[in-house]
């Protein structure tokens, strides 16, 4: 630690640093404005946002854009419980999160200050860790660990607080805690031979690989491990670009990869939980002879709703490549089988084209999503994020994914809407000079609007497709606003943005072409778009008989 750091707030924020912080998202609040001015001399950049959930949520969305730890930052008392939606939706995801709170003075609890809350104790049983410093010493120390904590095994959500004072007591000049390099784990010898076993004998094996894989940093291992066997891959949440989707083994999201899933005799699941994403490893993705193979770092997320025929606890990556060395052949045993998933996949994508080809004259939200979809494709794509109840579906079907992280969506069980804006600042931010979409809907819009405010003020252009076709809707249920209640272009160009309001089917291409030329230049654009309010998705319809809820 050099000797400029003389508080327990800059030896936190040097140690912030020292543990990968580039971005911090935060709303500034007096009990941790010493802290945020610590940050800043660092060198970090630091977001203000709208409202303490999507800072949150951005941290999550740096996570997913990046398979690295995202930062954010809250006041104490109504700033922690504003952020306690997007912490529960993080540690959902599975995404590294590490989440500073200031806190009120030790010598001031209990005395009715302002914002005084007993924090950890309604944050703890929301996260994977939790601690609270009290001793401006150990500020770093503490630092440290919550990143271990969020980062290192399962990811997830790591909380540390810390009062005010004793961000602003000083302390001794010291060295930061350092961080062995760790190494991958893989599964014992008896495992691994036992797996390759299972895949030797299997006739239609599949692979399906989750957020686990890519937080996990997986992708040239799924590549690898793909092109020595074969076997054909669906990808899922996090996933989604771990293996490119033109590549042939590729069946693409498993929107479309499910019907392959379901035929296979052997799935091989790489980082996911048998969860309601999953549907509780049950039909219609699984059946009950199926083999099941299920990889995971940590042996407490094997298992569960659907119990493997072998579980391997290992890294990812590693343990694919290992699978890989098992199963050296001179034949591709699996060639009748890829090419017969590789149609499903296919005949899916058509099926979906043809129920989003209404026909009609108004604007249906699957015809918008292709649309949007196949214009992002030619132009070379970039990050695609998709947001919503029935829009989330379409947004999924039609897009593509070619790189970790280019792909995001609602990905937790959690299921909030909501996260898509606070998702494409932070993908913005990661990658600037890519091009951006963010497909929603009207009432998923509604939850981050706002946040249109703070992409203007960072420059992240962006093209925001807003399904308006005011239902509210989710499985079983809905709720009617009039058409068209609210315009959203008005209100991206109220905050510093271009808006585009499209009517009709014809007006969507000049707008779009506007919209994109925008963004361009670091101008967050709305394209809203007066839907039909009829037309549902197949796949909405058909989620509330599963009854996942």
């Amino acid at each position: 630690m050099s000797d400029r750091a003389k508080t327990g707030a800059q030896l936190a924020a040097q140690a912030l640093r020292s543990v990968g912080l580039e971005v911090l998202f935060t709303l500034p609040g007096s009990h941790i404005g010493g802290l945020l001015g610590a940050v800043r001399e660092t060198g970090a950049r630091v977001v203000s946002v709208r409202h303490e959930e999507n800072a949150v949520l951005m941290a999550e969305g740096w996570a997913l854009a990046t398979a690295t730890c995202g930062f954010a930052m809250v006041t104490a008392g109504p700033g922690l419980a504003n952020a306690l939606p997007g912490i529960i939706e993080a540690n959902a995801a599975g995404a590294p999160v590490l989440i500073m709170a200031g806190r009120t003075a030790i010598a001031k609890r209990g005395r009715g200050a302002v914002q005084d809350l007993e924090q950890l104790r309604a944050v703890s049983g929301l996260v994977k860790w939790s601690g609270e410093c009290l001793d401006p010493q150990r500020t770093a120390d503490y630092v440290v660990e919550a990143y271990r904590q969020a980062a290192w095994g399962s990811p997830g959500v790591a909380y540390l607080e810390v009062p005010e004072d004793i961000l602003e007591a000083l302390v001794e000049p010291g060295g930061l805690p350092s961080l062995a390099p760790v190494s991958r784990a893989v599964p014992d010898p008896l495992s691994l031979a036992q797996a390759a076993e299972f895949l030797r004998h299997s006739q239609r094996p599949l692979v399906l690989a989750g957020s686990g894989a890519f937080f996990s940093r997986s992708g040239d291992a799924l590549l690898a491990f793909t092109d020595a066997t074969g076997i054909p891959v669906t990808t899922t949440s996090a996933a989604r670009g771990l293996l490119d989707d033109d590549h042939p083994h590729c069946l693409g999201s498993l929107v479309h990869g499910g019907p392959a899933l379901a035929s296979a005799d052997l799935a091989l699941v790489v980082g996911s939980r048998f969860n309601a994403n999953l549907i509780y490893g049950g039909p219609p993705l699984f059946v009950d002879d199926q083999v099941i193979l299920q990889i995971d770092t940590r042996p407490e997320n094997l298992g569960g709703a659907r119990q493997p025929t072998l579980g391997l606890v290992g890294d990812a990556g590693a343990t694919l490549l290992a699978l890989a060395k098992e199963l050296v052949a001179d034949f591709d045993p699996w060639q009748g089988w890829r090419e017969e998933a590789a149609a499903s996949a296919a005949a899916s994508r058509e099926m979906w084209a043809a129920e989003a080809d209404t026909g009609g004259p108004g604007v249906a939200a699957g015809w918008l999503a292709q649309q949007v979809a196949d214009r992002f494709e030619r132009d070379g794509g970039g990050t695609w994020i998709s947001d919503g109840g029935d829009s989330v579906t379409w947004g999924i079907a039609f897009s593509r994914a070619h790189r970790p992280g280019s792909n995001m969506l609602i990905g937790s069980s959690m299921g909030t809407l909501g996260v898509g804006l606070p998702f494409a600042i932070a993908a913005g931010l990661a990658r600037p000079q890519e091009p951006l979409v963010l497909f929603t809907g009207d009432g998923a819009f509604g939850f981050s609007a706002m946040e249109l405010d703070t992409a203007a003020r960072q420059r992240i252009g962006m093209v925001v497709v807003v399904v308006n076709n005011g239902v509210w809707r989710g499985p079983g249920s809905s709720h009617k606003e009039p058409a068209g209640a609210l315009d959203h272009a008005a209100l991206a160009r109220s905050l510093g943005g271009l808006g585009e309001r499209v009517t009709s089917p014809d007006e969507l291409a000049p707008a779009i072409n506007r919209a994109f030329a925008a963004a361009r230049s670091g101008t967050p654009c709305v394209v809203d778009v007066l839907c039909d309010p009829g037309v549902v998705s197949q796949l909405l319809r058909g989620l509330d008989a599963l009854g996942l809820m």
